[in-house]
């Protein structure tokens, strides 16, 4: 465990998450409560109103039980959640770089998603949370969880049009700024075809941009990424021996599927994960100090990237 984690947790974050997990007791009351009157209020009301030939309005009145029950258990869940970001993860945070901006309701801007260049299908609903923004000595970056999705419609048995959703990139978003200048565009994605579906980029996409595969003399790399450029010699000039090994030692340290871009002067990554970063659990301890270190080395992880990958180190004409 990280000695300034443990004096953080004992000095400032205890006493506030002892009050949060009272707060969190409550909310599993409200939880219990909303989960018994919906079902058991139904149970009763709907087989009295048949009795009495009250069947639409037993129905109906029991719908609205259910609704406002579920609401008054939404809203306290969500002002915990709220209040648990304000007060823990804002400090946690701090504690890393204090000059760090943390936005919880924001994400990263559609915009920027689209000049990645990694995702080849268009997206019908964007929604992403946790902004976290800040500088590292010269290298400016920001993240978010994200989650993008695009919609096909097929028809039920009735006839009737029925939307589905898939996903196109779920997980974390990270952009910043390059340690080289560079013109042309240049993305890296995971060696496995399947995920390339999972990513939403497709090898037709990618040569319709005029990208070409990038050979590189690297067998390690070559396992984990495929290359691909509009300009191979930049690609080259990107890709250094330094930053090749840098990228297999992130790649290998993260769990998850990551694609890489270097595009206008920005890095950006995509960490494909279904996992809901900086939030609390309902039925997890608020003083749990795991809990709060699993979120502490979420963000260290997603923070160092800049140091990982060097990006202080500004060559040749990078300012």
């Amino acid at each position: 465990m990280d000695s300034k984690l443990t004096v953080l947790y004992e000095t400032h974050l205890k006493p506030q998450l002892e009050a949060l997990d009272h707060d969190r007791k409550n909310v599993i009351k409200q939880y219990w409560l909303s989960l018994g009157v919906g079902i058991g209020f139904p149970a009763t009301v709907i087989p009295l109103s048949f009795m009495y030939d009250l069947q639409a309005f037993g129905i109906i009145f029991s719908i609205i039980v259910a609704i406002v029950m579920h609401r008054l258990y939404s809203k306290r869940w969500d002002q915990y959640k709220k209040d648990y970001k304000h007060k823990i993860v804002t400090k946690l945070i701090s504690s890393i770089d204090s000059s760090f901006s943390y936005q919880p309701t924001q994400c990263i801007d559609k915009q920027d998603y689209k000049n990645s260049a990694l995702f080849g299908r268009q997206y019908d609903r964007y929604r992403g949370e946790d902004l976290i923004e800040g500088q590292i000595d010269k290298t400016h970056l920001r993240f978010s969880e994200l989650h993008t999705e695009y919609k096909t419609q097929s028809r039920d048995n009735s006839g009737k049009n029925q939307d589905q959703w898939h996903t196109i990139f779920k997980g974390l978003f990270f952009i910043a700024d390059a340690n080289k200048h560079f013109s042309g565009q240049t993305t890296i994605m995971p060696n496995n075809h399947s995920i390339f579906s999972a990513m939403g980029q497709k090898l037709s996409d990618i040569f319709t941009n005029n990208q070409q595969l990038v050979i590189l003399e690297d067998p390690e790399f070559s396992k984990l990424f495929n290359v691909y450029s509009n300009d191979q010699v930049e690609a080259r000039y990107l890709l250094s021996p330094a930053m090749i090994q840098r990228l297999i030692n992130f790649s290998n340290r993260s769990e998850h599927a990551i694609a890489f871009s270097f595009v206008n002067d920005h890095l950006y990554i995509a960490i494909s994960s279904s996992k809901n970063y900086f939030e609390p659990k309902l039925f997890q301890q608020a003083d749990s100090l795991a809990f709060i270190a699993s979120i502490y080395y979420d963000l260290q992880f997603v923070i160092n990237i800049v140091d990982e990958l060097d990006l202080n180190t500004r060559i040749w004409t990078k300012p």
